[in-house]
This record gives C-alpha cells, structure tokens and sequence, in this order.
C-alpha cells in the first residue's frame, strides 16, 4: 500500500515505480537539513554519501544525516519500492537524538524485526484514525531506531571509501570556525587550489565555499537549540559579520537565527 503522510516536519511515505528515472542529470549530489531514513525494497541503486560509495540492493536501509551530500545512480530499471522517513533535527523528542547519533549510514535489514516494523505502518496507515496515524509511525520509528542500536552485525561496509577526500572533510569538521576562503583550506592541507577544486567537483560537484557555509549553519543550528545567542553563534563560528551569518542561515533554514532557539 502506498502512501504519504505529512506533519509539521514528519514524513512517512511508502511509494513504488514500475520504472526508475535513471536519468543522472536530473538528480545531482544534494544534501536535506532533515535526517532522511529510506528502507529500499525494491530496486537495484548506488548510494553516494559524501566520500563513499555503497551498493544497495532489496533490504538496504540508509540513514542520511542532515548536511550529507548524497545521491542514488540506479543501475537497471528495476522496480523501485522504498519507504521513506523525514525528520526535522528542531522537533526530536524524547530520547530520538540519542539514538539517532548512534546510528550508521547503511544496514541490510533483511529479515529483521526492522523490517517489520515498515511494514506495520502500511497497517497504522490502513486501520488507525487520521489523528493518531502519525503517533503510530513514531511508534514504529522509535522501536526501527533502538533496534538499529543494537544490531552492529546489520552495518553495511561501504565499497568504496574516497580517502584523500574523506581527509578533506575531516579537516574542514575540525577547522570550520577557521575556514573564511579557499585559501585558508589550501593553506592548511598544504594542497593546491586546483586539486581541492577537483575533488569537490569530482565527488559532490559543487563549490567547496557553498559546502562549508552549509556545514557551518548546521552546526549554528546545534548551538542555538542549545541556547547559545545567535550573536555567539556567529562569533564561534568565524563569521567576520553577524549579517553574513543572518544571511546564510536565512537561506538554508528560511527563518532567522532567533527563531531557531529554544
């Protein structure tokens, strides 16, 4: 059964395809400020996830954090059926942050009481009252994530692991409030600008500035559901400007810094 269910900032959707879009220039490399779990039923893809690459078959799970880049290259034009769950970080409850730290990027989930739990919210959707449907997938959402916890022997190894980029992103994680320009990244990866450009267009084919900016904002989110001012944030962050900080923000999240504290 398929559907879509919408609230505030929850989606629960199981959709179908007789035949995948394969068309690779219609899906660039893109990345959601939500969380993103898809539970792939059928179908035959690649996940790329930033530096790596995953093979993804009928019982694959992903779970793509907010600010990953990421695409699926389907390989043949099998069936695509898939589940697909959106979360807003702002509206977590309960203990849902901390299980969703914990968890890896890709599982196979074949046969598991995970994949049950997807296909109890077809019967949520099918037998519940409108009013408490969502209610009834968080249920399910919650029991998928602390089964997820506890299953390490479910995690998928990536099949390809860029490491030259991977150390890239690493350094940019560890150096944010320091980068201003691509000079400041080049200068402390001892790296020309030609080789960071390559391997940005290479691998997530956009500017490495509009990646730090976004990686940037994700992480001043963090820090003003924490309760730090939005002035601060910006300072931490390495902002020349509190108005260049206003605007990015304002660009990715649609709403000002202010709005996004407790």
């Amino acid at each position: 059964m398929e559907f879509d269910i919408r609230y505030r900032s929850y989606t629960f959707k199981h959709s179908y395809s007789a035949t995948p879009d394969m068309d690779e220039e219609r899906f660039k490399e893109h990345y959601h400020t939500s969380y993103e779990i898809l539970y792939l039923v059928q179908g035959d893809a690649d996940l790329l996830l930033q530096n790596t690459r995953y093979t993804i078959k009928p019982g694959s799970l992903l779970i793509i954090k907010p600010g990953e880049y990421h695409n699926i290259l389907f390989r043949s034009d099998a069936p695509y059926e898939r589940y697909v769950i959106r979360i807003d970080p702002m509206n977590l409850h309960r203990n849902m942050p901390r299980l969703l730290s914990h968890t890896k990027s890709v599982y196979n989930i074949s046969g598991t009481p995970i994949e049950y739990e997807f296909r109890q919210m077809d019967q949520h959707i099918a037998s519940v009252h409108p009013d408490v449907r969502v209610d009834a997938c968080l249920g399910s959402l919650y029991l998928i994530l602390s089964y997820l916890t506890s299953s390490d022997n479910l995690i998928q190894q990536a099949d390809y692991v860029n490491e030259d980029f991977r150390q890239i992103l690493d350094y940019i994680d560890s150096h944010i409030a320091e980068i201003h320009s691509t000079e400041d990244l080049t200068k402390g990866m001892h790296m020309s600008k030609s080789t960071l450009y390559r391997f940005f267009s290479m691998q997530m084919k956009i500017p490495v500035m509009t990646y730090i900016r976004t990686q940037k904002c994700l992480l001043a989110r963090n820090y003003l559901l924490e309760g730090v001012s939005p002035t601060e944030v910006s300072t931490r962050l390495g902002f020349t400007h509190y108005s260049s900080f206003y605007r990015d923000y304002q660009q990715i999240f649609h709403t000002s810094p202010g709005n996004n504290r407790e």
